[in-house]
């Protein structure tokens, strides 16, 4: 098979180059607005579901079945790169099993059913609907036979990797049923066989090849006449019925829940590429293997295809999830396809030929990501939310940031010229670009202990975590300084000075902070759901207990609940004894304490699994000298528990630390509450939140997770990249493509940051909001609405005093004259929210409360509208001016004559 003068020659030659990338656009553009045209049509019903499935039925068991046995009839097999499937299929093989034992690792309790198709969608593509009318259009004159392997790469999945998938998700069905023998996992083993084997797919493609040998690769006129009418309403019939597929599948994965189809997505469209290409480009040499890890490449970047929806359906497992990955894997592999299969067309004689513009892109993106950062930066000072753990840790990540930036620019504008002021441009840009790779790691491992172990903990432990994000860069820069030497001989990018040792320190920090990061969020995940788990299972042993009669010494029967109440609870037994003689409870306060919902549900069955030390003083971990009252209890309205996980969330005490440890943690937290947390959230909840819940908002694990997951795919671009660069010394248009993707993920990580937490609506929008669109009174409604629409608040805008309604003015004026007094003496007091203290204030859960009980209320709604009257009339107002009066745990307070809100 003579392929490589015919591939050099096409390359060379710019007028077939112009035919191909021509040819190229037009099939990605027809694909997708026949997809989008199908959809639109599905969407609007013009074309009804059952419609659907015959325009399926008819794809998958004719058309394409009759395509396959045409081409399997035609190939020759003697001229099949047998070693280009072999390296598809361990690619395949290893994505599989990859993704496979991360899901089992992450995933709790163990799921094989999501393992299996995780792994399945990972490595399925769309070979024919999308996959052929691209190949055919960029090889379709210069490698006719590329096409032919299509055909032979399908049933790797179908035949090999499917069927384990397959019997995963039979055994995890089988399993979760509790009766299980032997005759039923054999049914289940044969039940996979069976369906191997009827595939139509598989079946055609076997018997192709079996009349391959028949009719010695030549079909009967007849025949292929039959299956060439049948095989050309294949591809209009595919992607329509690819676009009718669609419909209706993406269901509420918003917010967090979308990170798990896009991590799916990105292993599909970027890992699998990324893989095939470096392994198909091991298993050859030459001019061959160029083209044929380029088109791997190429073949990777397919979606994945709509059948694995099909799976996820007859098994039940992770439906929602694999129709929005389905969606927008589809549409998101656009860009990639058409750019991935713009570069295979171009032949990279030189390294030094992209160097310019991959310099002038550096250069580029460095100077936007500064500024996204400095943003950044200035958002957390400005919120005070640098002082904080994992906050402060982000800080360090983004100066970082900023120096290999600040390195890039320099270079760039220095030149490549030898003298003494290279060296500190080279040392700024490899210390800021190590050091981002090392505190993603040290990132992941503090967001990790502070949900595993406790914010004390990493406290106490956070001088490593400065050692591992600056200690081992300039460590590893002085080394590399010391034993390298600089050559920039024919490199693409100018941030690899010192050539193929560069790479390989580069290969080795970003393997450790990879496998470190990747351990981090793994053990995380592991241990949330296992705690999960353990509260459920708590909170089954406590309400069974609660259940249980308890009788008195004379054989009465007396609930359990009631029975408790006889005595005052641990906690507060602690408090009193931690403090000693200046701790001073009234009857009224106790009395208060033990109505709440505090002692009844949670402190009784705590006290039975942990014993709180008289050191182990809740009250201590707050930097307030305040004598233990009712606002000791304010904190703890909502659940005793969430008061005991705040200490071991926070402290150490249940870890089996010391007593001198749990001292030296008091005073540590202390010192940090007082310094990092005076500047808290606004204390607006739609309704009440756990410790847990508070913390995790507190550290923005969210944000973080979604920062840490792009700077992964970073790191992962950045290592196949480097293993290039030490296993290989030939250039490709895909490397130049994988060499931009690299720099954009390198000097682009303040856009990345800039994404995650550069969107502070109450320190950005709402000022702007409210001092500028309130002036335009359409806009400033609209406004409205979508801000109610998407974050369930809105911005109070009240009208002048004298254009209030007779009702408005009235209901306030009687409410000053005889209850505003007694109101406020009943419900307003100081409460304390997230180490903060707010004085005299209330909410309106207690408002609407007191109404009802006082009879100007007759129930909730009446209590609602009466409070809003009195926001109206400036009697009383939102603590930040923002929502209206809800019965909610909202903060109000009561405005004085005299006082005045901005509208």
């Amino acid at each position: 098979m003579n392929e490589s003068s015919d591939f050099h020659d096409v390359f060379t030659s710019s007028d077939d180059s112009d035919v191909s990338y021509d040819n190229l656009l037009r099939a990605i553009s027809k694909c997708f607005v026949v997809i989008v045209g199908s959809y639109i049509a599905g969407r609007v019903g013009l074309i009804t579901p059952t419609q659907s499935s015959g325009i399926g039925t008819f794809v998958s068991k004719f058309c394409l079945p009759a395509l396959l046995f045409k081409s399997m009839l035609e190939l020759k097999f003697s001229e099949v790169n047998w070693l280009f499937l072999l390296g598809i299929l361990i690619a395949k093989v290893f994505l599989f099993v990859l993704v496979g034992l991360i899901t089992l690792l992450v995933k709790r309790p163990m799921n094989l059913g999501y393992a299996a198709i995780f792994g399945i969608f990972t490595t399925q593509s769309n070979d024919f609907a999308l996959g052929y009318p691209i190949v055919q259009a960029l090889y379709g004159k210069t490698h006719p036979d590329f096409l032919k392997y299509l055909y032979l790469i399908a049933p790797i999945s179908l035949v090999l990797i499917n069927p384990i998938g397959f019997t995963l998700m039979e055994l995890h069905k089988y399993k979760s049923v509790e009766e299980e023998s032997s005759s039923k996992l054999k049914t289940a083993v044969l039940h996979v066989v069976k369906g191997v084997l009827l595939n139509p797919i598989v079946f055609m493609t076997a018997i192709g090849v079996i009349g391959n040998f028949i009719f010695a690769g030549s079909i009967p006129g007849y025949l292929d006449d039959i299956l060439t009418m049948l095989g050309d309403a294949y591809n209009a019939s595919a992607l329509f019925y690819l676009g009718l597929s669609m419909v209706g599948k993406v269901r509420s994965q918003l917010g967090i829940g979308i990170l798990v189809p896009l991590s799916l997505i990105t292993a599909k469209t970027l890992f699998l590429p990324l893989i095939t290409w470096e392994v198909v480009g091991w298993m050859e040499n030459g001019n061959i293997s160029t083209s044929y890890s380029m088109y791997a490449f190429l073949y990777g970047t397919f979606p994945t295809a709509p059948s694995v929806f099909l799976y996820a359906s007859d098994y039940g497992i992770a439906q929602d999830v694999i129709a929005t990955a389905l969606v927008l894997g589809t549409f998101l592999s656009a860009p990639l396809m058409f750019v991935s299969a713009k570069m295979v067309t171009l032949i990279v004689n030189t390294g030094t030929a992209y160097k310019n513009v991959l310099s002038e892109t550096s250069f580029d993106v460095s100077i936007i990501s500064i500024v996204c950062s400095v943003w950044v930066v200035g958002l957390f000072v400005a919120s005070g939310k640098w002082k904080r753990v994992p906050h402060r840790f982000t800080m360090a990540f983004i100066f970082s940031h900023i120096l290999s930036c600040i390195g890039m620019i320099t270079f760039y504008c220095n030149g490549e010229t030898a003298n003494w002021f290279h060296y500190p441009i080279i040392i700024c840009l490899l210390v800021g670009v190590f050091s981002t790779r090392c505190w993603t790691a040290a990132m992941a491992i503090a967001l990790c202990l502070l949900h595993v172990r406790s914010l004390c903990y990493v406290l106490r432990k956070q001088i490593w975590f400065y050692f591992i994000g600056f200690g081992i860069p300039v460590l590893s820069t002085g080394v590399l300084f010391l034993i390298g030497s600089h050559n920039m001989k024919d490199a693409i990018d100018p941030a690899f000075h010192y050539g193929t040792l560069q790479a390989c320190f580069s290969l080795v920090i970003l393997l450790f902070c990879l496998l470190v990061t990747l351990f981090s969020l793994i053990w995380w995940q592991r241990q949330e759901k296992q705690i999960v788990y353990q509260r459920l299972d708590s909170q089954r042993h406590s309400s069974t207990n609660s259940c249980i009669p308890i009788t008195n010494t004379n054989g009465e029967n007396v609930d359990s609940a009631e029975n408790t109440f006889d005595e005052k609870p641990p906690l507060i037994d602690s408090l009193i004894e931690s403090k000693g003689s200046s701790v001073q409870v009234s009857d009224d306060s106790f009395k208060d304490a033990t109505e709440t919902n505090v002692k009844r549900k949670h402190y009784h069955s705590y006290s039975e699994e942990h014993t709180l030390k008289k050191a182990a003083s809740i009250e201590d971990l707050f930097p307030y000298n305040s004598n233990f009252s009712d606002d000791v209890f304010t904190e703890y309205e909502s659940s005793g528990a969430d008061a005991m996980e705040s200490v071991s969330e926070r402290t150490c005490l249940l870890n089996q630390c010391s007593n001198e440890q749990r001292y030296v943690c008091m005073d540590r937290l202390r010192s940090y509450t007082a310094t990092s947390l005076v500047n808290g959230d606004s204390p607006q909840e739609e309704e009440p939140k756990t410790v847990r819940e508070l913390n995790k908002e507190e550290y923005q694990t969210a944000h973080h997770l979604i920062l840490l997951l792009i700077l992964l795919l970073s790191m992962f671009t950045g290592l196949f990249l480097c293993a290039w660069k030490v296993f290989h010394s030939e250039p490709t248009g895909i490397y130049v493509e994988i060499e931009f993707l690299d720099s954009f993920f390198n000097y682009g990580q303040g856009l990345f940051v800039l994404m995650v937490f550069g969107f502070d609506t109450k320190l950005v929008f709402s000022p702007i909001v409210r001092r500028q669109i309130s002036k335009y009174r359409i806009v400033y409604a609209i406004y409205v609405r979508l801000r109610r629409l998407f974050f369930g608040a809105e911005v109070l805008r009240l009208p002048k005093l004298n254009d209030l309604d007779a009702p408005t003015k009235q209901t306030c004026q009687q409410f000053t004259d005889y209850h505003k007094e007694n109101c406020i003496r009943d419900i307003v007091r100081d409460r304390r929210f997230r180490y903060q203290t707010f004085k005299k204030v209330f909410t309106g859960t207690a408002l609407c409360d007191w109404l009802m009980r006082v009879g100007l209320a007759s129930d909730r709604s009446e209590a609602v509208s009466y409070g809003r009257h009195l926001v109206l009339g400036r009697v009383i107002t939102h603590l930040t001016s923002e929502h209206n009066f809800h019965d909610a745990p909202y903060f109000y307070k009561f405005l004085d004559t005299f006082d005045y809100v901005s509208c």
